[in-house]
C-alpha cells in the first residue's frame, strides 16, 4: 500500500466561505456556507486546486496510506456527476426565470 495526497482542512482556520467546494472539480469538499468545510478522502485525488482558492490557508495536503488503483475511475465519475449537476442547476434556473416571465406576462 502506497501513500497518496489529499487535501486536508484545517477546521478552527476554515470560515466557511465555500470557494473550495465550488472550485473542486471532484466533488471532494463537503460543507454549508458558514459551517466549517470538511474533504471527502475517497473522493479526494490531490489536485491542489482549493489550496489555490482559500482565502485563509487552511488547507493542506497530507499524505495517506491507500491504495491508488480504484482513485482514476471514481475521479472520473465524480467529475462526470459534478457536470450533471452544474448542467441541471443551470436547467431549473433557467426554467424557472421562464415560469415567473410566463406569470408576470
Amino acid at each position: 500500500m502506497t501513500a497518496r495526497p489529499i487535501a486536508y482542512i484545517d477546521e478552527k482556520n476554515c470560515i466557511g466561505c465555500t470557494i473550495c467546494i465550488d472550485v473542486c472539480p471532484f466533488d471532494a469538499i463537503i460543507g454549508a456556507q458558514n459551517f466549517s468545510h470538511r474533504v471527502n478522502f475517497k473522493e479526494c485525488p490531490g489536485c491542489k486546486i482549493c489550496i489555490t482558492k482559500c482565502p485563509t490557508d487552511c488547507i493542506k495536503i497530507k499524505n495517506i496510506k491507500e491504495d491508488k488503483s480504484h482513485i482514476k475511475e471514481k475521479v472520473k465519475y465524480n467529475f462526470e456527476r459534478r457536470k450533471l449537476r452544474v448542467e441541471n442547476t443551470k436547467k431549473n434556473y433557467l426554467n424557472s426565470i421562464e415560469n415567473q416571465l410566463k406569470k408576470i406576462i
